[in-house]
Protein backbone atom coordinates (compact mmCIF):
# COMPACT_ATOMS: atom_id res chain seq x y z
CA UNK A 1 0.00 0.00 0.00
CA UNK A 2 1.26 3.45 -0.90
CA UNK A 3 0.44 6.43 1.34
CA UNK A 4 1.23 9.95 0.10
CA UNK A 5 0.53 12.98 2.33
CA UNK A 6 -1.47 15.61 0.42
CA UNK A 7 -2.35 18.34 2.86
CA UNK A 8 -2.15 19.16 6.58
CA UNK A 9 -4.22 22.09 7.73
CA UNK A 10 -4.89 22.51 11.44
CA UNK A 11 -6.47 19.30 12.73
CA UNK A 12 -7.18 17.98 9.23
CA UNK A 13 -4.87 15.57 7.42
CA UNK A 14 -5.34 14.45 3.80
CA UNK A 15 -3.63 11.49 2.16
CA UNK A 16 -3.61 9.84 -1.24
CA UNK A 17 -3.78 6.06 -0.85
CA UNK A 18 -3.08 3.37 -3.43
CA UNK A 19 -4.00 -0.26 -2.76
CA UNK A 20 -2.15 -2.47 -5.30
CA UNK A 21 -4.16 -4.51 -7.78
CA UNK A 22 -2.41 -7.65 -6.49
CA UNK A 23 -3.88 -7.09 -2.99
CA UNK A 24 -7.37 -6.67 -4.44
CA UNK A 25 -6.99 -9.79 -6.59
CA UNK A 26 -5.72 -11.86 -3.66
CA UNK A 27 -8.62 -10.79 -1.46
CA UNK A 28 -11.07 -11.51 -4.29
CA UNK A 29 -9.70 -15.03 -4.70
CA UNK A 30 -9.84 -15.68 -0.96
CA UNK A 31 -13.49 -14.57 -0.77
CA UNK A 32 -14.51 -16.54 -3.87
CA UNK A 33 -12.78 -19.67 -2.58
CA UNK A 34 -14.71 -19.34 0.66
CA UNK A 35 -17.96 -19.11 -1.30
CA UNK A 36 -16.92 -22.00 -3.57
CA UNK A 37 -16.37 -24.30 -0.60
CA UNK A 38 -20.06 -24.02 0.28
CA UNK A 39 -21.80 -23.13 -2.99
CA UNK A 40 -24.10 -25.70 -4.63
CA UNK A 41 -23.80 -25.28 -8.38
CA UNK A 42 -25.24 -27.86 -10.75
CA UNK A 43 -22.56 -30.02 -12.34
CA UNK A 44 -19.92 -29.30 -9.68
CA UNK A 45 -19.19 -30.75 -6.27
CA UNK A 46 -18.79 -28.28 -3.35
CA UNK A 47 -15.21 -27.11 -3.24
CA UNK A 48 -14.57 -28.12 -6.86
CA UNK A 49 -16.18 -25.16 -8.64
CA UNK A 50 -13.70 -23.52 -11.08
CA UNK A 51 -12.64 -19.95 -10.22
CA UNK A 52 -13.87 -18.71 -13.62
CA UNK A 53 -17.39 -19.95 -12.80
CA UNK A 54 -17.28 -18.38 -9.34
CA UNK A 55 -16.17 -15.05 -10.81
CA UNK A 56 -18.97 -15.11 -13.40
CA UNK A 57 -21.62 -15.88 -10.81
CA UNK A 58 -20.44 -14.01 -7.70
CA UNK A 59 -17.73 -11.62 -8.91
CA UNK A 60 -19.71 -8.38 -8.90
CA UNK A 61 -21.17 -8.88 -5.41
CA UNK A 62 -17.85 -9.99 -3.95
CA UNK A 63 -15.99 -7.09 -5.58
CA UNK A 64 -18.15 -4.54 -3.72
CA UNK A 65 -17.43 -6.22 -0.38
CA UNK A 66 -13.72 -6.55 -1.14
CA UNK A 67 -13.41 -2.89 -2.09
CA UNK A 68 -15.14 -1.78 1.12
CA UNK A 69 -12.99 -4.11 3.23
CA UNK A 70 -9.85 -2.90 1.45
CA UNK A 71 -10.74 0.75 2.03
CA UNK A 72 -11.50 0.13 5.73
CA UNK A 73 -8.23 -1.76 6.26
CA UNK A 74 -6.22 0.85 4.37
CA UNK A 75 -7.81 3.64 6.43
CA UNK A 76 -6.93 1.83 9.67
CA UNK A 77 -3.38 1.31 8.44
CA UNK A 78 -2.99 5.01 7.60
CA UNK A 79 -4.18 6.01 11.07
CA UNK A 80 -1.85 3.51 12.76
CA UNK A 81 1.21 4.24 10.63
CA UNK A 82 0.85 8.00 10.97
CA UNK A 83 -0.02 7.68 14.70
CA UNK A 84 -3.19 9.74 14.41
CA UNK A 85 -6.09 9.96 16.87
CA UNK A 86 -9.20 10.43 14.69
CA UNK A 87 -11.93 12.65 16.06
CA UNK A 88 -14.51 11.03 13.78
CA UNK A 89 -14.69 8.55 10.92
CA UNK A 90 -12.39 9.59 8.03
CA UNK A 91 -13.86 10.86 4.76
CA UNK A 92 -13.14 8.63 1.77
CA UNK A 93 -13.25 9.64 -1.89
CA UNK A 94 -12.51 6.98 -4.50
CA UNK A 95 -10.35 8.50 -7.25
CA UNK A 96 -9.82 5.56 -9.57
CA UNK A 97 -10.59 1.87 -9.83
CA UNK A 98 -11.05 -0.51 -12.69
CA UNK A 99 -11.19 -4.28 -12.34
CA UNK A 100 -7.68 -5.63 -12.50
CA UNK A 101 -6.15 -2.26 -11.61
CA UNK A 102 -5.02 -0.42 -8.47
CA UNK A 103 -7.53 1.12 -6.06
CA UNK A 104 -6.81 4.83 -5.57
CA UNK A 105 -8.64 6.97 -3.03
CA UNK A 106 -8.21 10.12 -1.00
CA UNK A 107 -8.57 9.95 2.78
CA UNK A 108 -9.24 13.01 4.92
CA UNK A 109 -9.24 12.68 8.68
CA UNK A 110 -9.70 15.18 11.50
CA UNK A 111 -7.67 14.38 14.60
CA UNK A 112 -8.11 15.12 18.28
CA UNK A 113 -6.18 18.20 19.41
CA UNK A 114 -3.36 18.04 21.94
CA UNK A 115 -4.62 18.96 25.39
CA UNK A 116 -3.06 21.82 27.35
CA UNK A 117 -1.96 21.10 30.90
CA UNK A 118 -4.31 22.71 33.39
CA UNK A 119 -3.17 23.51 36.90
CA UNK A 120 -6.14 22.28 38.90
CA UNK A 121 -4.80 23.89 42.06
CA UNK A 122 -5.34 27.26 40.39
CA UNK A 123 -9.08 26.59 40.02
CA UNK A 124 -11.51 27.40 42.81
CA UNK A 125 -14.92 25.74 42.99
CA UNK A 126 -17.18 26.33 45.99
CA UNK A 127 -18.25 23.38 48.11
CA UNK A 128 -21.72 24.25 49.33
CA UNK A 129 -22.63 23.39 52.90
CA UNK A 130 -26.06 23.58 54.41
CA UNK A 131 -28.34 22.81 57.32
CA UNK A 132 -31.86 21.57 56.70
CA UNK A 133 -34.24 23.95 58.52
CA UNK A 134 -37.19 22.40 60.28
CA UNK A 135 -39.63 24.70 58.50
CA UNK A 136 -38.44 23.23 55.17
CA UNK A 137 -39.36 19.76 56.46
CA UNK A 138 -42.74 21.11 57.57
CA UNK A 139 -43.36 22.72 54.17
CA UNK A 140 -42.52 19.46 52.41
CA UNK A 141 -44.87 17.54 54.69
CA UNK A 142 -47.63 20.05 53.90
CA UNK A 143 -47.05 19.49 50.19
CA UNK A 144 -47.22 15.73 50.77
CA UNK A 145 -50.46 16.09 52.69
CA UNK A 146 -51.95 18.26 49.95
CA UNK A 147 -51.01 15.64 47.36
CA UNK A 148 -53.25 13.21 49.28
CA UNK A 149 -56.19 15.61 49.42
CA UNK A 150 -59.62 14.34 48.45
CA UNK A 151 -63.11 15.75 48.10
CA UNK A 152 -66.41 15.43 49.98
CA UNK A 153 -69.71 16.44 48.42
CA UNK A 154 -71.09 19.66 49.79
CA UNK A 155 -74.82 20.37 49.94
CA UNK A 156 -74.58 24.15 49.93
CA UNK A 157 -73.35 26.82 47.53
CA UNK A 158 -69.82 26.76 46.13
CA UNK A 159 -67.17 28.98 47.69
CA UNK A 160 -63.59 29.77 46.68
CA UNK A 161 -61.58 26.66 47.46
CA UNK A 162 -64.45 24.31 46.64
CA UNK A 163 -64.24 21.92 43.69
CA UNK A 164 -67.15 21.86 41.25
CA UNK A 165 -67.89 19.12 38.74
CA UNK A 166 -69.16 20.79 35.58
CA UNK A 167 -69.98 20.45 31.91
CA UNK A 168 -69.28 23.48 29.76
CA UNK A 169 -69.55 24.61 26.15
CA UNK A 170 -67.84 27.78 25.00
CA UNK A 171 -68.82 29.88 21.98
CA UNK A 172 -67.82 33.12 20.29
CA UNK A 173 -70.60 35.03 18.57
CA UNK A 174 -72.77 31.93 18.98
CA UNK A 175 -70.28 29.56 17.32
CA UNK A 176 -68.57 26.88 19.46
CA UNK A 177 -64.77 26.92 19.24
CA UNK A 178 -62.20 24.13 19.39
CA UNK A 179 -61.15 23.21 22.92
CA UNK A 180 -64.10 24.99 24.48
CA UNK A 181 -66.06 21.91 25.51
CA UNK A 182 -65.75 19.43 28.39
CA UNK A 183 -67.95 17.10 30.41
CA UNK A 184 -67.49 16.01 34.01
CA UNK A 185 -64.63 18.47 34.53
CA UNK A 186 -63.44 19.06 38.12
CA UNK A 187 -62.48 22.70 38.72
CA UNK A 188 -61.13 24.16 41.95
CA UNK A 189 -62.54 27.67 42.33
CA UNK A 190 -59.79 30.19 42.93
CA UNK A 191 -57.04 27.97 41.46
CA UNK A 192 -56.61 30.26 38.41
CA UNK A 193 -56.78 27.14 36.25
CA UNK A 194 -59.12 28.87 33.80
CA UNK A 195 -58.89 32.33 32.22
CA UNK A 196 -59.53 35.33 34.51
CA UNK A 197 -63.17 35.83 35.50
CA UNK A 198 -64.39 32.28 34.81
CA UNK A 199 -63.99 30.73 38.24
CA UNK A 200 -65.22 33.77 40.13
CA UNK A 201 -68.58 33.64 38.29
CA UNK A 202 -69.20 30.13 39.61
CA UNK A 203 -68.98 31.19 43.25
CA UNK A 204 -72.45 30.61 44.76
CA UNK A 205 -73.60 27.85 42.39
CA UNK A 206 -75.15 24.65 43.71
CA UNK A 207 -75.49 21.18 42.24
CA UNK A 208 -78.04 21.22 39.38
CA UNK A 209 -77.54 24.91 38.56
CA UNK A 210 -76.95 26.18 35.04
CA UNK A 211 -75.00 29.37 34.54
CA UNK A 212 -73.88 31.53 31.64
CA UNK A 213 -70.27 32.66 32.15
CA UNK A 214 -69.03 35.61 30.09
CA UNK A 215 -65.28 36.15 29.79
CA UNK A 216 -62.70 37.81 27.55
CA UNK A 217 -59.64 35.87 26.50
CA UNK A 218 -56.36 37.65 27.40
CA UNK A 219 -54.61 39.51 24.57
CA UNK A 220 -51.52 37.34 25.12
CA UNK A 221 -53.47 34.07 25.05
CA UNK A 222 -51.56 31.21 23.40
CA UNK A 223 -54.21 30.62 20.72
CA UNK A 224 -54.19 33.22 17.95
CA UNK A 225 -57.85 32.46 17.17
CA UNK A 226 -58.95 33.32 20.73
CA UNK A 227 -56.69 36.25 21.69
CA UNK A 228 -58.76 39.16 23.05
CA UNK A 229 -62.07 37.56 21.99
CA UNK A 230 -65.29 37.76 24.06
CA UNK A 231 -66.68 34.32 24.82
CA UNK A 232 -69.74 32.80 26.51
CA UNK A 233 -69.63 29.48 28.36
CA UNK A 234 -72.84 27.60 29.12
CA UNK A 235 -72.05 25.75 32.34
CA UNK A 236 -73.98 22.92 34.02
CA UNK A 237 -73.04 22.17 37.63
CA UNK A 238 -73.27 18.52 38.72
CA UNK A 239 -71.50 18.57 42.09
CA UNK A 240 -70.05 20.93 44.67
CA UNK A 241 -67.23 19.37 46.65
CA UNK A 242 -65.19 20.43 49.64
CA UNK A 243 -61.46 19.71 49.56
CA UNK A 244 -60.12 17.81 52.54
CA UNK A 245 -56.38 17.83 53.25
CA UNK A 246 -55.37 15.05 55.69
CA UNK A 247 -53.71 15.87 58.99
CA UNK A 248 -49.95 15.52 59.19
CA UNK A 249 -49.84 12.61 61.62
CA UNK A 250 -49.03 8.90 61.96
CA UNK A 251 -52.07 8.02 59.85
CA UNK A 252 -50.75 10.05 56.91
CA UNK A 253 -47.32 8.44 57.34
CA UNK A 254 -48.85 4.95 57.30
CA UNK A 255 -50.81 5.75 54.14
CA UNK A 256 -47.47 6.60 52.50
CA UNK A 257 -45.85 3.35 53.62
CA UNK A 258 -43.97 4.58 56.70
CA UNK A 259 -44.10 3.27 60.28
CA UNK A 260 -45.02 6.60 61.82
CA UNK A 261 -44.66 10.35 61.42
CA UNK A 262 -41.07 10.39 62.71
CA UNK A 263 -40.02 7.91 60.04
CA UNK A 264 -41.74 10.01 57.39
CA UNK A 265 -39.99 13.15 58.65
CA UNK A 266 -36.65 11.35 58.45
CA UNK A 267 -37.32 10.32 54.85
CA UNK A 268 -38.38 13.86 53.93
CA UNK A 269 -35.28 15.31 55.57
CA UNK A 270 -33.10 12.83 53.67
CA UNK A 271 -34.78 13.69 50.36
CA UNK A 272 -34.25 17.39 50.96
CA UNK A 273 -30.58 16.61 51.55
CA UNK A 274 -30.41 14.67 48.27
CA UNK A 275 -32.07 17.55 46.42
CA UNK A 276 -29.64 20.02 47.92
CA UNK A 277 -26.62 17.89 46.99
CA UNK A 278 -27.93 17.59 43.44
CA UNK A 279 -28.41 21.36 43.11
CA UNK A 280 -25.09 22.08 44.80
CA UNK A 281 -23.23 19.67 42.53
CA UNK A 282 -24.89 21.11 39.41
CA UNK A 283 -23.85 24.60 40.46
CA UNK A 284 -20.30 23.44 41.27
CA UNK A 285 -20.12 21.65 37.92
CA UNK A 286 -21.11 24.82 36.07
CA UNK A 287 -18.57 26.80 38.08
CA UNK A 288 -15.89 24.28 37.12
CA UNK A 289 -16.90 24.35 33.45
CA UNK A 290 -16.81 28.15 33.41
CA UNK A 291 -13.28 28.04 34.84
CA UNK A 292 -12.11 25.37 32.39
CA UNK A 293 -13.68 27.20 29.46
CA UNK A 294 -11.49 30.20 30.24
CA UNK A 295 -8.35 28.07 30.52
CA UNK A 296 -8.72 25.64 27.63
CA UNK A 297 -7.25 27.14 24.50
CA UNK A 298 -7.27 24.73 21.56
CA UNK A 299 -9.00 24.29 18.22
CA UNK A 300 -11.86 21.80 18.04
CA UNK A 301 -12.33 19.41 15.09
CA UNK A 302 -14.60 21.22 12.59
CA UNK A 303 -16.75 18.14 11.86
CA UNK A 304 -17.40 17.57 15.57
CA UNK A 305 -18.31 21.24 15.94
CA UNK A 306 -20.69 21.12 12.98
CA UNK A 307 -22.39 17.99 14.30
CA UNK A 308 -22.91 19.61 17.70
CA UNK A 309 -24.08 22.92 16.24
CA UNK A 310 -26.56 21.17 13.93
CA UNK A 311 -28.11 19.44 16.95
CA UNK A 312 -28.39 22.75 18.84
CA UNK A 313 -29.69 24.62 15.79
CA UNK A 314 -32.40 22.03 15.25
CA UNK A 315 -33.70 22.87 18.73
CA UNK A 316 -33.52 26.58 17.93
CA UNK A 317 -35.63 26.11 14.80
CA UNK A 318 -38.19 24.10 16.75
CA UNK A 319 -38.33 26.84 19.39
CA UNK A 320 -38.82 29.47 16.68
CA UNK A 321 -41.68 27.50 15.13
CA UNK A 322 -43.38 27.28 18.50
CA UNK A 323 -43.16 31.07 18.85
CA UNK A 324 -40.47 31.34 21.53
CA UNK A 325 -40.52 35.09 22.35
CA UNK A 326 -36.85 35.02 23.40
CA UNK A 327 -35.85 34.38 19.79
CA UNK A 328 -38.09 36.72 17.84
CA UNK A 329 -35.91 39.87 18.10
CA UNK A 330 -32.73 38.30 16.71
CA UNK A 331 -31.80 37.45 13.15
CA UNK A 332 -30.65 33.98 12.15
CA UNK A 333 -27.10 35.29 11.76
CA UNK A 334 -27.10 36.64 15.33
CA UNK A 335 -28.55 33.42 16.71
CA UNK A 336 -26.09 31.26 14.78
CA UNK A 337 -23.15 33.23 16.14
CA UNK A 338 -24.47 32.87 19.68
CA UNK A 339 -25.16 29.14 19.46
CA UNK A 340 -21.98 28.33 17.57
CA UNK A 341 -20.17 29.58 20.68
CA UNK A 342 -22.32 27.31 22.85
CA UNK A 343 -21.66 24.34 20.58
CA UNK A 344 -17.92 25.03 20.61
CA UNK A 345 -17.91 25.16 24.42
CA UNK A 346 -19.70 21.83 24.61
CA UNK A 347 -17.32 20.13 22.18
CA UNK A 348 -14.24 21.62 23.84
CA UNK A 349 -15.29 20.50 27.32
CA UNK A 350 -16.35 17.10 26.02
CA UNK A 351 -12.95 16.53 24.40
CA UNK A 352 -11.12 17.65 27.52
CA UNK A 353 -13.14 15.46 29.88
CA UNK A 354 -12.69 12.50 27.53
CA UNK A 355 -8.93 13.12 27.56
CA UNK A 356 -8.92 13.29 31.38
CA UNK A 357 -10.75 9.95 31.47
CA UNK A 358 -8.22 8.40 29.09
CA UNK A 359 -5.18 9.85 30.88
CA UNK A 360 -6.31 8.70 34.32
CA UNK A 361 -7.90 5.41 33.19
CA UNK A 362 -11.38 6.39 34.34
CA UNK A 363 -13.74 3.59 33.32
CA UNK A 364 -17.48 2.96 33.30
CA UNK A 365 -18.36 -0.24 35.15
CA UNK A 366 -20.96 -2.77 34.10
CA UNK A 367 -22.91 -1.94 37.26
CA UNK A 368 -22.98 1.76 36.35
CA UNK A 369 -24.26 0.96 32.86
CA UNK A 370 -26.97 -1.29 34.31
CA UNK A 371 -27.99 1.51 36.67
CA UNK A 372 -28.18 3.90 33.70
CA UNK A 373 -30.48 1.50 31.84
CA UNK A 374 -32.65 1.22 34.97
CA UNK A 375 -32.80 5.00 35.18
CA UNK A 376 -33.94 5.18 31.55
CA UNK A 377 -36.63 2.60 32.26
CA UNK A 378 -37.91 4.47 35.32
CA UNK A 379 -38.41 7.55 33.14
CA UNK A 380 -41.20 5.67 31.30
CA UNK A 381 -43.56 4.26 33.95
CA UNK A 382 -45.49 1.26 32.68
CA UNK A 383 -43.11 0.73 29.73
CA UNK A 384 -40.11 -0.56 31.64
CA UNK A 385 -40.06 -3.94 29.88
CA UNK A 386 -40.09 -2.27 26.46
CA UNK A 387 -37.10 -0.13 27.46
CA UNK A 388 -35.17 -3.18 28.72
CA UNK A 389 -36.01 -5.05 25.52
CA UNK A 390 -34.83 -2.10 23.42
CA UNK A 391 -31.44 -2.06 25.10
CA UNK A 392 -31.13 -5.86 24.90
CA UNK A 393 -31.66 -5.71 21.14
CA UNK A 394 -29.52 -2.59 20.64
CA UNK A 395 -26.29 -3.00 22.62
CA UNK A 396 -24.73 -0.01 20.83
CA UNK A 397 -27.37 2.18 22.48
CA UNK A 398 -26.15 0.96 25.86
CA UNK A 399 -22.68 2.14 24.84
CA UNK A 400 -24.16 5.60 24.20
CA UNK A 401 -25.06 5.78 27.90
CA UNK A 402 -21.36 5.69 28.75
CA UNK A 403 -20.78 9.30 27.70
CA UNK A 404 -22.72 11.08 30.48
CA UNK A 405 -21.44 8.62 33.11
CA UNK A 406 -17.85 9.11 32.01
CA UNK A 407 -18.32 12.87 32.02
CA UNK A 408 -19.64 12.83 35.59
CA UNK A 409 -16.78 10.61 36.76
CA UNK A 410 -14.23 12.90 35.10
CA UNK A 411 -15.88 15.91 36.76
CA UNK A 412 -15.77 14.15 40.14
CA UNK A 413 -12.07 13.39 39.60
CA UNK A 414 -11.26 17.04 38.79
CA UNK A 415 -13.29 18.28 41.76
CA UNK A 416 -10.98 16.28 44.05
CA UNK A 417 -8.00 18.21 42.63
CA UNK A 418 -9.25 21.81 42.62
CA UNK A 419 -9.41 24.22 45.56
CA UNK A 420 -12.80 23.89 47.24
CA UNK A 421 -13.56 26.42 49.98
CA UNK A 422 -16.69 25.65 51.96
CA UNK A 423 -19.53 28.06 51.34
CA UNK A 424 -22.54 27.95 53.68
CA UNK A 425 -25.75 28.52 51.78
CA UNK A 426 -29.45 28.04 52.41
CA UNK A 427 -31.61 25.89 50.22
CA UNK A 428 -33.66 28.96 49.36
CA UNK A 429 -30.56 30.80 48.15
CA UNK A 430 -29.44 27.90 46.01
CA UNK A 431 -32.88 27.48 44.48
CA UNK A 432 -33.13 31.22 43.88
CA UNK A 433 -29.74 31.26 42.13
CA UNK A 434 -30.78 28.30 40.02
CA UNK A 435 -34.09 29.90 39.04
CA UNK A 436 -32.37 33.20 38.19
CA UNK A 437 -29.91 31.37 35.97
CA UNK A 438 -32.69 29.41 34.26
CA UNK A 439 -34.81 32.52 33.63
CA UNK A 440 -31.86 34.34 32.07
CA UNK A 441 -31.38 31.61 29.47
CA UNK A 442 -33.41 30.89 26.39
CA UNK A 443 -35.10 27.49 26.17
CA UNK A 444 -32.76 26.37 23.41
CA UNK A 445 -29.75 27.42 25.46
CA UNK A 446 -31.11 25.37 28.38
CA UNK A 447 -31.12 22.38 26.10
CA UNK A 448 -27.58 23.21 25.09
CA UNK A 449 -26.53 23.05 28.76
CA UNK A 450 -27.03 19.30 28.74
CA UNK A 451 -23.32 18.64 28.37
CA UNK A 452 -21.86 21.96 29.36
Amino acid sequence: MQITPKEHKGLSYAFSVVVPASDIAQQMETELQSIGSKAKIQGFRPGKVPMTVLKQRYGKDVMGDVLQASINKAARDVVEQKKLRPAMQPDIKIIEFEEGGDLKFDLTVEVMPDMPKVGFDKITVDEYTYEIPEDEVTTSLERLAKSRQHTHKEAGAAKLGHVVKIDFLGSIDGTPFEGGKAEGFFLELGSAQFIPGFEEQLVGVSAGDKREVKVTFPKDYHSEALKGKDAVFNVTVHEVNRLHVPEIDDKLAESLGFKDLENLKGAVRQQIGFDFERMGRAKAKKQLFDALDGLLKFDVPPKMLKLEFDAVWQQIEQAKKSGDPALKDKSDDELKKEYEAIAERRVKLGIYLSDISREHNIQVTREELSAAVMSQARAYPGQEEKIFEFYRKNPTQVEDLKGPILEDKAVDFILTKVTRPKKPVTIEELMRDDEAEESSEKPAKKAAKKKA
